[in-house]
């Protein structure tokens, strides 16, 4: 007599539901790995922002260092005397924080002359971008003349606030 063999693997009722409590358990998992990217993302985007304000904030910290007048749309924040050097006007054009450079040099009737009949240019830089707001300001001081730098950058739902206070004429 024969006897019968053991049943070698899964039936197809056993399979499906394998499948099925695999499906169920995966659903959770799968939003929580979209999660995570959409954080990624987020925190990636805020650093970005980070870098630019900082590389904004260095940027002016050293060029004021060496500017005849430095302002913003509003007016001149400060000048400290320092001249032939340039003048520096910074403002935001669609978003973008724009330094304008104008070449200044020692004033005498014939500069002013060729100024009224061919205003020289500025050189424009951007030097960040997604700027919402930004502004310069001199603080009253008894001994060296303070400049706060402060600007907001804000995309994809993050923003950033940064700021700076140094001292005109010494090295941040």
């Amino acid at each position: 007599m024969k006897r019968p063999c053991a049943q070698q693997g899964l039936t197809l009722a056993e399979l499906l539901l394998a499948l099925a409590i695999t499906a169920v358990m995966m659903v959770p998992l799968a939003a929580m790995f979209q999660t995570a990217a959409n954080s990624g993302i987020a925190v990636r985007g805020a650093l970005d922002l980070n870098s630019d304000a900082r590389f904004a904030l260095d940027r002016i910290a050293m060029r004021v260092q060496t500017a005849s007048m430095i302002g913003d749309s509003t007016g001149t924040i400060l000048q400290p005397g320092v001249a032939p050097a340039p003048a520096l006007t910074y403002t935001i054009v669609d978003g973008n924080l724009v330094e304008a450079e104008y070449a200044t040099t020692t004033t005498t009737i014939l500069t002013i002359i060729k100024t009224i009949l061919a205003p020289t240019q500025p050189r424009l830089s951007t030097i960040a971008n997604n700027v919402t707001t930004f502004k310069l300001a001199a603080p009253a001081t008894n001994g060296q003349p303070l400049l706060t730098i402060a600007m907001t950058l804000a995309a994809n739902g993050s923003e950033v606030k940064a700021s700076r206070t140094i001292r005109v004429g010494s090295m941040p």
